[in-house]
């Protein structure tokens, strides 16, 4: 998928990730939810060398 951000343009690709209902029952504004949980989700892997005011952040 190509995204742009201020002009910037940049591809980022679909993470696919399985879902499964869990037990959980919740409650917004008077609807009611199953809530879901992730499967093995996938960790995020990183390659940016993140700065702030001039340190470099892990």
């Amino acid at each position: 998928m190509q995204l742009s951000y201020r002009g910037v343009k940049y591809n980022t690709s679909d993470a696919t990730v399985e879902m499964t209902e869990s037990q959980d029952v919740g409650q917004y504004r008077g609807a009611i939810y199953h809530v879901r949980r992730a499967v093995n989700l996938p960790a995020r892997k990183s390659n940016d060398v993140l700065k702030y005011r001039g340190a470099i952040v892990h």
